[in-house]
């Protein structure tokens, strides 16, 4: 909490405009009155410049830095340590010594980040001054030797051998002992195995019997149609016959059989409640993205080491290159934004590492290489995947369809996703589906006693592969952690849930598990350790190891094979801050906006509580904005009391919800048709499917923004009708109270008005922002014109000094934090060229967006606060005179 507006400025290695090096550490020596060694460690990426800085001194020291020509990024205070630098710089040092004596070179690793102490000075430098500074300490990250020479192996693919001796392999090899004896089971243990996957097999043999009967009986049905007519009997009656029993099957088909087979897509199409954890598994694996070789080329690297190192991996034949005329062998990675790390089915056979970045981004090297090979084990060989399909996959398949069930799915999806002809029939099988639960609950206690041997086997042996890798002493620590990680991964998704209620998500999610995972309490920690005592399910193969596993383990005494478990997997990523943004984007909501992690982390007791009285008062659909604080114009609607213009609510909170997303769409497609117009207009080729356009000429340009102004006033307009009832609820509770409640309501409502001052340049900031959040998603495939990037920082700037003078004029009231935090927002101007670097040039975006998004996040959380005091008077009153709430009907997140 005490680092939660302080900042410091970090190194990226790298000079801007193109500068030489020996230029600009011949300025910096001038400028600050260093000596070369000194100056030297400003060019060293992820050094340490300067800690505990204020967002206005931030903007100060990057406008200096950058136009001395270094390259600056900024991080939370305490992020980065040199001394962990320092300690590498030693370890490098140590390990050329020990290759000139003949020794075998290691990876050089790090802490990671999330848990290194900040140790930069804090003494106060002035950065407009160029003389008297004699020491401005910067940090600098692990050199990225692995990262590179990783990148120039992973190319080659025609010589797939060949890579084995260069110096990324022997590094990564050099994680592990020297001698290395992949696991193996033995020809009496598959053997023993047997029985316990005949047992396995019964719930999945019936449902394939379950299938050739549907497919025999509608093949007799088809079949009798040409066998009366060759016998002379075809007529009505035969083909009612046939037609009956054709449509019996199809519908015992759609109602059993599909849901069972096709049960994780069945169970994640449509809606995003996420009411089940298996729906939470598929929603996320839905939201996976696929990462490519040169995104992260040490990581490819590494899973070929492991492979061939421990024989663990589940290497395919994909498409190679057009230059090649046989296809590349290779594991298939795709990347979440969670904490888990299994093996998916990714179609045809082949299998999918699914990598959680907030593991990465939080858990050393040797614990998420943990979890990789235990993943992997369950997939060794053909023997294992068999098990593994048999007795989990049946369980998983079992889960997801009592999931569906429940939530009245169909072979047609949701409710509203269904198309009005087919509705009747979806309310049928729905209804089916419904009394089927409790046989579905009979299959799964069948299944998971018939199984239970099998399942636990493939458990035990998960847990022991990473015996193998850690050793038995260190498998308890590891369990812990893995623990700790889960649950800090619990309570950010809940978190980020919530937020998504009122518009908004975390902008990283894996750094908020890792400050999550950084910042848990003794209470926290003692209460996970207790929950490690209690008994878990087979089947969930991610699900973290308690007591009796970890001593079961410990009772093999394994030797490690790896040599140091204290790297971190974040230096074999090309970009490992921007894949996370990426991912934290594609994950949730898309009409939510990504907002700041401390925004919503970090909030004190204050704000939660406003949060709790908020969701009670409008029943979980909070105003994404600001609440229409003017009475009903239609007369029926202005003579409802107090207790009907609360069911009258009740009954429009669908199509409220319902509002507040499609409004959100449109602003979101707004912005794209803004982007793509400004492109049209610079004589830029453009798709107009991707920006929402109707054409690629100006006019058609100008006639999708002028489609999307209306029917976002429309859209406008019926929730103001809406949110006038909640003002008239308002008014009448306010009658109702008493002289000296009634006086402060009166006055909390007078404040409110106050913020009407600042809603259109806020509505304009906030639009700003999303263009600028399109313009950073296009920018790696799109060419942007530098008049476009020119044009919205001063722009921003003029908005945020606007709003600075209006909350001053108006007199609306903000806390002190908040009034600065404006006001910082408003100093410095960020300058955006396209002749840079592109990387030069994202960062630059980033933070406009930062900026925009900042100002519009302080200025709702403060109106928020304000109606939060005024409806807890209301809610106060309406319990004393026994109104019926609005919470009787239950709205989905």
């Amino acid at each position: 909490m005490a680092n939660q507006d302080r900042f410091q400025i970090v190194s990226a290695g790298k000079t801007v405009r193109a500068k030489a090096p020996q230029e600009v550490l011949q300025q910096l020596i001038s400028a600050f009155s260093i000596g070369a060694e000194q100056g030297k460690k400003l060019f060293l990426k992820g050094w340490v410049i300067k800690d505990q800085l204020s967002s206005a001194q931030v903007v100060q020291y990057r406008t200096q830095l950058q136009q001395l020509g270094l390259k600056i990024e900024v991080h939370p205070a305490g992020t980065f340590d040199n001394q962990a630098i320092l300690a590498r710089l030693k370890f490098a040092r140590q390990r050329e010594a020990r290759k000139s004596q003949g020794g075998q070179s290691a990876v050089d690793t790090s802490q990671p980040e999330a848990v290194s102490a900040s140790t930069a000075p804090k003494d106060n430098l002035n950065p407009t001054a160029t003389q008297g500074v004699t020491e401005s300490v910067v940090r600098e990250a692990a050199p990225q030797q692995v990262k590179q020479a990783a990148a120039s192996e992973a190319v080659n693919q025609k010589a797939p051998d060949s890579h084995k001796n260069g110096t990324a392999w022997k590094q990564l090899r050099g994680l592990f002992q020297e001698e290395v004896a992949p696991q193996q089971e033995s020809v009496a243990s598959r053997i023993a195995l047997l029985p316990h996957m005949l047992a396995a097999a019964v719930v999945p043999v019936t449902f394939a019997l379950l299938v050739c009967l549907c497919l025999y009986q509608l093949g007799m049905a088809l079949w009798s149609l040409p066998a009366a007519a060759l016998a002379g009997e075809f007529g009505a009656a035969t083909m009612l016959s046939a037609a009956l029993t054709a449509l019996l099957v199809l519908f015992v088909g759609a109602v059993v059989v599909y849901p069972f087979y096709a049960a994780r897509d069945f169970c994640g199409a449509g809606g995003t409640d996420g009411s089940s954890e298996g729906n939470k598994e598929a929603e996320q694996d839905n939201q996976a993205l696929r990462l490519l070789k040169k995104e992260a080329p040490g990581l490819f690297l590494l899973l070929d080491v492991v492979e061939d190192t421990c024989g663990l991996g589940i290497a395919s034949k994909q498409k190679g290159p057009q230059n090649l005329s046989s296809a590349v062998v290779g594991t298939q990675v795709v990347v979440t934004s969670g904490s888990q790390v299994k093996v998916i089915k990714a179609g045809q056979g082949q299998f999918q590492l699914s990598l959680g970045l907030a593991a990465i981004a939080s858990l050393q090297g040797g614990d998420v290489l943990g979890l990789i090979t235990r993943a992997l084990s369950y997939y060794r060989d053909r023997w294992s995947r068999l098990a593994t399909e048999l007795s989990v996959g049946t369980a998983q398949r079992l889960q997801n369809m009592q999931d569906a069930f429940e939530q009245e799915r169909s072979i047609f999806g949701r409710d509203e996703s269904v198309i009005t002809p087919l509705r009747p029939l979806h309310r049928v099988l729905a209804l089916c589906g419904h009394a089927l639960i409790p046989v579905v609950e009979r299959l799964q206690s069948m299944h998971a006693r018939l199984s239970g041997r099998l399942g636990r086997h493939l458990e035990a042996q998960a847990d022991r592969t990473v015996a193998h890798l850690l050793g038995s002493d260190g498998f308890q620590g590891f369990a812990e952690r893995w623990n700790y990680l889960v649950h800090s991964d619990l309570i950010c998704s809940e978190i980020n849930r919530e937020a998504q209620l009122i518009g908004k998500k975390l902008a990283d999610v894996p750094g908020a598990v890792r400050w999550m995972y950084s910042n848990l309490s003794n209470e926290d920690k003692t209460g996970i350790d207790a929950a490690m005592g209690q008994e878990t399910e087979f089947w969930p193969t991610d699900e973290p190891a308690g007591h009796q596993r970890i001593a079961a383990v410990e009772a093999q005494d394994y030797p490690p094979q790896l040599q140091r478990v204290d790297f971190s997997l974040q230096k074999l990523f090309d970009d490992f801050a921007e894949l996370c943004g990426r991912v934290s984007r594609a994950d949730g909501d898309e009409s939510c906006r990504p907002v700041e992690n401390r925004l919503l982390l970090e909030s004190d007791k204050e704000s939660e509580a406003a949060q709790q009285v908020l969701l009670e008062y409008f029943n979980r659909v909070i105003p994404r904005d600001f609440l229409h604080l003017e009475l009903p114009k239609n007369n029926e609607l202005a003579e409802l009391d107090l207790q009907a213009s609360i069911d009258w609510l009740r009954s429009r909170l669908l199509d409220l919800q319902e509002l507040e997303q499609r409004r959100a769409q449109l602003q979101l497609s707004g912005a794209r048709i803004q982007v793509g117009a400004a492109l049209v207009r610079a004589n830029l080729r453009v798709d107009p499917r991707s920006y929402d356009l109707s054409g690629t000429t100006p006019s058609a340009a100008d006639e999708s923004i002028r489609d999307n102004r209306v029917r976002l006033g429309e859209c406008q307009q019926q929730r103001h009708s809406i949110h006038s009832l909640f003002y008239q609820r308002i008014t009448h509770t306010i009658v109702a109270m008493e002289a000296g409640t009634r006086t402060s309501a009166e006055a909390a409502v007078s404040r409110l008005r106050a913020f009407d001052a600042l809603a259109e340049p806020l509505t304009v900031l906030g639009r700003y922002g999303d263009v600028v959040c399109e313009l950073i998603e296009r920018l790696p495939n799109q060419e942007l014109p530098q008049a476009l990037l020119q044009k919205y920082p001063q722009i921003v700037g003029e908005q945020v000094r606007k709003l600075n003078q209006l909350v001053a004029s108006t007199g609306v009231v903000m806390s002190a934090p908040q009034q600065q935090k404006l006001s910082a927002c408003g100093e410095g101007v960020i300058a955006l060229s396209v002749n840079g670097r592109k990387d030069e040039l994202a960062s630059g975006l980033q933070a406009l967006e930062l900026r925009c998004k900042t100002v519009c996040g302080v200025v709702q959380e403060a109106y928020q606060l304000e109606l939060a005091r005024l409806l807890k008077l209301c809610l106060e009153e309406e319990k004393r005179l026994k109104v019926k709430p609005l919470r009787l009907a239950a709205i989905s997140a």
